[in-house]
C-alpha cells in the first residue's frame, strides 16, 4: 500500500514523466531519419525536433547523464514497426497502459506455469499483489519501463512452450482462459507443429531488453526446445536487419556504442561524489559487484571473477542434484538463472520482478527457512533508501543502499538449499534438511 501511494504524490504526468519509454521512442525516431541513437547529441536534438512538431512542453531532455539510449539495434526497429508509428502525445500514455497490462497478464500466467502438484494452487492475483509490493514496481510504472512488456512476452513464451513439452504439462484447469481454449479446440498433433514457432517469435521479441533475456533462454535450452530458439534467433536478426537498413552508416553504431557506453561507466563509482552512493543509480542497482565497489573502491577488475564464482557454484550444485537423480521444475531452474542474473549483470530494483514465482518457491518451503525468506526479501519491500535520505543521509546508514543485492544473494542460498523437484513436495522437505547443510 506504501509502494502504490507513490502514485497520489505524483504533480502531474506530462511527457517528461515517462523518461525510459521517452528514450526509446526517441531513439527509433532518430534511427529512422538515419541518425545514430547512441550518440547523446543526436539523441537530444532528435527530441527537440519531436518537441517542436507536436509544439509539447518538455523541461528534461533524453540521454546522458541520466537515461543515455543503450538498447541494441534490434530493439530500435521493434519500437520503430510500433509505439513509433504514433505521435508521441498518443504513444506514452498508451504505452503506460500496455505496462500495465503486460504486468496483469505476467501476474496471470505465473500460475500455471509454477504448479509442480495439484495440492498448491496459488490464486493468479497473489502474484500481482506481490509484484506490486515490490518497490521498484511503481516507479517503473510511472517512468514507461520497457521491463513489463518484455517480462509479459518471455512469460508468454514460456505458456505457450509449457503446452507443448512433454513432461511438467499443466492440467487445463490451472491454465488461462485463452490457453485452455487452445488447448481443448485442436488435436496435440497439430499444437506441436505450431506452438514451438509461436513461442520462440514471442521469445524473440522479448529479447529487446537482453538483461531480462537470460533466464527464458536457460529454461528453452533446458527443455532442449531449439526449434523454439532457432525462431527466436530469426525474428532477433529480421529486426536487426530493419534497424541496418534505416542507419545512414550502419558501421557507426557499434564503435558508438562503445564510447557511450565508456561514458556511462566514468561517470559511475566515483567515491568523490559527495552525494555518492546516491548517483548514477547505484542505490538501485542489484549485481553484487556494487556492494564490492562499495568496500574497495576501484575493484572493478575483480568483479567479473566474483560474478564467476557464483555461476560455478551454483552449476556446481545443480550438477551434483543431477547426479543424484533429482528431476528439478522448470520454474525453480527460472528463479536461480533470474536470481543469478540480477546479481551479476546490470539490473535496477524494478527488475526484481522477475522473482514472482518466489511465491511458489515459498509456499513449498517449511516454516523457518519461509520465514528467512520474508526477511530476505524486506530490503526489496521496505523504502530503506528513502528512509535514509529522509534522515539526511549520514554515512552511517549508507550501508543500507547495498542490502537488496545481499538479499538476493541470500535467496540465491536458500533456492540451492531447496530445490523444487517434479517427485513432490513431501520428498523434496525430506531430503532439503540434508541438502541444505550439505
Amino acid at each position: 500500500m506504501f509502494n502504490v501511494s507513490r502514485v497520489l504524490r505524483e504533480p502531474g504526468l506530462t511527457g517528461d514523466r515517462p523518461m525510459d519509454f521517452r528514450t526509446c521512442y526517441v531513439g527509433q525516431a532518430v534511427l529512422r531519419q538515419g541518425q545514430n541513437p547512441y550518440d547523446d547529441a543526436t539523441l537530444k536534438r532528435g527530441w527537440q525536433r519531436i518537441v517542436a512538431a507536436e509544439q509539447l512542453v518538455s523541461r528534461t531532455e533524453p540521454g546522458l547523464p541520466n537515461l543515455p539510449f543503450l538498447y541494441p539495434p534490434w530493439a530500435v526497429a521493434l519500437f520503430g514497426l510500433t509505439v513509433g508509428q504514433l505521435a508521441y502525445a498518443l504513444a506514452w500514455p498508451l504505452w503506460g497502459a500496455l505496462a500495465m497490462v503486460c504486468l496483469l497478464a505476467a501476474a496471470r500466467w505465473w500460475p500455471a506455469l509454477s504448479e509442480s502438484n495439484e495440492e498448491l494452487i496459488i490464486p493468479w492475483w497473489h502474484f500481482l499483489v506481490f509484484a506490486f509490493a515490490l518497490k521498484g514496481t511503481v516507479p517503473a510504472l510511472l517512468t514507461g519501463q520497457p521491463t513489463f512488456l518484455a517480462l509479459a512476452l518471455g512469460v508468454g513464451a514460456l505458456a505457450v512452450a509449457q503446452l507443448n513439452g512433454s513432461h511438467a504439462r499443466p492440467s487445463p484447469s490451472t491454465l488461462p482462459v485463452g490457453l485452455q481454449a487452445a488447448s481443448q479446440s485442436r488435436p496435440a498433433a497439430a499444437d506441436r507443429s505450431w506452438r514451438p514457432v509461436v513461442a520462440g517469435a514471442l521469445l524473440g521479441l522479448a529479447a529487446f531488453k537482453v538483461t531480462l533475456l537470460l533466464p527464458f533462454a536457460a529454461w528453452f535450452i533446458w527443455k532442449k526446445q531449439w526449434r523454439s530458439l532457432v525462431v527466436a534467433t530469426v525474428v532477433v536478426a529480421l529486426l536487426s536487419a530493419v534497424a541496418w537498413q534505416w542507419a545512414a552508416a550502419p558501421a557507426e553504431l557499434l564503435p558508438t556504442y562503445r564510447h557511450l557506453l565508456a561514458q556511462v561507466r566514468a561517470q559511475s563509482f566515483d567515491p568523490a561524489d559527495p552525494d555518492y552512493p546516491l548517483t548514477q543509480g547505484m542505490t538501485l542497482r542489484l549485481e553484487l559487484g556494487n556492494v564490492l565497489e562499495w568496500l574497495r573502491p576501484g575493484s572493478s577488475a575483480w568483479h567479473v571473477v566474483l560474478h564467476s564464482l557464483l555461476w560455478l557454484g551454483a552449476g556446481l550444485r545443480m550438477a551434483w542434484l543431477h547426479r543424484q537423480g533429482k528431476q528439478v521444475v522448470g520454474w525453480w531452474l527460472f528463479l536461480v538463472i533470474s536470481t543469478l542474473t540480477l546479481l551479476t549483470t546490470y539490473h535496477l530494483y524494478y527488475d526484481a520482478v522477475l522473482l514472482l514465482p518466489l511465491l511458489a518457491f515459498a509456499a513449498r518451503l517449511p516454516g523457518w527457512p519461509r520465514l528467512l525468506l520474508l526477511v530476505l526479501l524486506l530490503p526489496l519491500l521496505l523504502p530503506l533508501n528513502g528512509l535514509a535520505q529522509a534522515l539526511g543521509n549520514p554515512v552511517a546508514l549508507q550501508w543500507v543502499y547495498f542490502l537488496m543485492p545481499l538479499s538476493l544473494l541470500g535467496v540465491l542460498g536458500l533456492l540451492l538449499a531447496w530445490p523444487v523437484s517434479r517427485a513432490g513436495r513431501q520428498n523434496d522437505l525430506r531430503t532439503s534438511r540434508h541438502d541444505f547443510f550439505v
